[in-house]
């Protein structure tokens, strides 16, 4: 594995994140309900913050089961700096996975979109 990919495993109470800095995607997926939120979405936004000057594309794949209210406000801050690189003209693409029945997942999304200038594609699985 690159050192340029991090990858940090899925916990009971925390997802799986990968940051992946040779293909330029960012991928969470599982629950994110951890005592420590502020803890878990810092290595992520240092990540953003030091690729935001090389990377022309970022490709985000968001796949929760839970999102916590920390968990929430905290994505929001890593929405808003990619809506800073999107608007700095970076291609910036978030997928945003959610099961098929979970309505409160799909319009958490829809939130986020509606909130950031940033392209949204929601995949009911």
């Amino acid at each position: 594995m690159s050192e340029r990919i991090i990858r940090i495993p899925e916990t009971e109470d925390s997802p799986e994140i990968i940051l992946d800095g040779d293909n330029y995607v960012l991928k969470i997926s599982g629950p994110s309900f951890p005592e420590d939120a502020f803890g878990m979405f810092q290595p992520i936004m240092r990540w953003i913050d030091v690729i935001k000057e090389t990377a022309m594309k970022l490709t985000c794949e968001f796949d929760f089961s839970i999102l916590s209210s920390a968990s929430n406000k905290l994505l929001f801050e890593v929405l808003l700096k990619l809506e800073d690189m999107y608007q700095n003209g970076k291609d910036v693409a978030i997928f945003w996975y959610h099961d098929d029945y979970d309505e409160d997942m799909q319009e958490e999304g829809e939130s986020f979109a509606q909130a950031v200038h940033v392209p949204f594609k929601f995949i009911a699985k």
